[in-house]
């Protein structure tokens, strides 16, 4: 009869992500693992399999965060468009209270050219706030909203890749003034 786990899985899942968040996933040992999760070698690989099948049950966690964020975020604007503001000021918001690099974006420069089943997974969740935002925004100009001649797909994309930048020009600059006048640029961008 199996031993049933005497550890919440979800729990140990989220330190674990902390940890790669932290350190990034060439940085973070098995030996890193053990530590920090206080489990042991054999409880890691047949819960969450080796360090690369955790690290992506870890990034995939953090992605499902960050969708329900911008999902929950949007649902307090009044308007499509006011959606879209408050989704990005969400996002800026956890930025800084957070005060580290967003883990898709870490893991962006890392991974993202190396690992086909990371770059998967972030091929995808760019994919998806794509859509959220296009759908956003077409909601927006078939309400007078947004004028007629921006294209919600283009705009989405800008906002989604403009994403990255407000990460790099915070890790850079390091002023919260400054990423806030970014940030309200690219609004001002989203409206004219």
């Amino acid at each position: 009869m199996p031993r049933s786990k005497e550890f919440d899985y979800d729990q140990k899942l989220e330190i674990a992500r902390n940890l790669f968040w932290e350190k990034g996933y060439h940085a973070t040992s098995m030996n890193d693992l053990v530590d920090t999760l206080k489990l042991n070698r054999s409880s890691i690989y047949d819960t969450y399999g080796n360090k690369h099948s955790l690290f992506i049950k870890c990034l995939s966690s953090y992605i499902l965060k960050k969708e329900n964020q911008y999902k929950e975020a949007g649902k307090k604007g009044k308007s499509p468009l006011e959606a879209v503001h408050l989704i990005i000021k969400s996002v800026v918001k956890n930025m800084i209270l957070e005060a580290k690099t967003c883990m898709s974006v870490k893991t962006t420069v890392e991974l993202g050219k190396t690992d086909e089943e990371t770059q998967a997974l972030l091929n995808q969740q760019a994919k998806d706030s794509v859509i959220l935002f296009s759908g956003l925004l077409q909601q927006a100009k078939e309400q007078g909203e947004l004028a007629e001649n921006k294209d919600p797909e283009t705009i989405a994309h800008f906002i989604v890749a403009s994403f990255s930048s407000l990460w790099n020009a915070d890790i850079i600059f390091k002023d919260k003034k400054l990423t806030q006048k970014l940030t309200d640029h690219l609004i001002s961008t989203i409206n004219t």
